[in-house]
């Protein structure tokens, strides 16, 4: 029986070997068709991207500049719809997923119409990443929590776009990942816009992903993450805040020096003091996050933009 088509995306920016040990099962036997989303970093790596897909017959999407992850998926998405393809799995190039584990995900979207749906996500060392997430749209705080009623109010669920499932009536309905965030806290968004728009969150507890996040960024070991990490991380909490949190934007403000804090122990108090630049990207970036909320913004509603 041939396996039903379903788009692999991948946003590349500077990890062409992750992809190609990441990616190194007959996953076109499942009916992974892969798509390679190339955000230029050098020369040398367009150049051997473009090796890799040609070698392993999948189709470069070359971007003509770093436009970030959000616009990245949203290009390669919209390749694969041209080329006919309804049903889109995401996968960093930091995330190993087997051909099974992949068209398991298509799978379930293709049987739950309206789903957005991620599977299990645990580390090289076996600790649990992901296993379904919530977001306080109070304070912002997230954790490692889920409700299958989609939360209580304040705590709402989100899905993690290391690896996320969806079809091509979630993404034309939401209008895609949100490109303003740049890097972190896209995925957040897109859940909650997908809620917005009549679709549900689900988690494959069953269904397996390998992740080392932070290695497309040059991690320096498990705890320990880059400048651009914190930047972001610290930057986009608040943008996205402005967005959802409404009524308690004046909470969730009050909160952020403390949010941006925990962002930053993430990496642990050892690489602060190693690297006291890290204390100082962190604070860039939620500076960076108010004075982005503080201008007009012409895309004030949850749903399609």
């Amino acid at each position: 029986m041939t396996a039903s088509p379903f788009a692999l995306v991948i946003v590349n920016y500077g990890s062409h070997q992750l992809i190609a040990d990441n990616v190194a099962g007959p996953v076109a036997e499942e009916g992974a068709r892969v798509y390679v989303v190339d955000n230029p970093s050098s020369v040398a790596e367009c150049q051997a991207v473009r090796q890799l897909c040609a070698e392993r017959g999948w189709t470069l999407v070359a971007s003509a500049a770093n436009v970030g992850f959000g616009a990245g998926v949203n290009q390669g998405v919209r390749a694969a719809i041209s080329d006919g393809l309804d049903v889109f799995v995401l996968l960093n190039p930091d995330a190993a997923a087997d051909g099974p584990v992949l068209a398991g995900l298509a799978r379930a979207v293709r049987e739950d119409p309206g789903g957005v749906i991620s599977p299990r996500v645990v580390g090289s060392d076996g600790h649990t990443d992901f296993d379904g997430a919530m977001v306080s749209l109070r304070t912002g705080r997230t954790r490692m929590r889920w409700i299958d009623s989609d939360g209580d109010g304040e705590w709402v669920n989100w899905l993690t776009g290391a690896c996320m499932a969806f079809d091509r009536s979630t993404f034309e309905e939401t209008g895609g990942f949100g490109e303003e965030y740049f890097l972190y806290w896209e995925d957040v968004d897109f859940s909650r816009r997908a809620v917005a728009c009549g679709r549900h969150l689900a988690v494959r507890h069953d269904l397996l992903v390998v992740h080392d996040e932070g290695g497309t960024q040059g991690s320096q070991g498990r705890r320990a993450k880059s400048h651009s990490y914190y930047y972001w991380n610290c930057r986009n909490r608040v943008v996205f805040g402005r967005r959802f949190a409404r009524v308690a934007w004046r909470d969730w403000l009050a909160a952020t020096p403390s949010q941006s804090w925990q962002i930053l122990l993430r990496g642990g108090r050892r690489q602060l003091l190693e690297d006291p630049g890290t204390f100082v990207a962190a604070v860039r970036g939620t500076l960076a996050g108010i004075l982005v909320t503080a201008r007009p913004h012409p895309h004030t509603r949850e749903g399609r933009r």
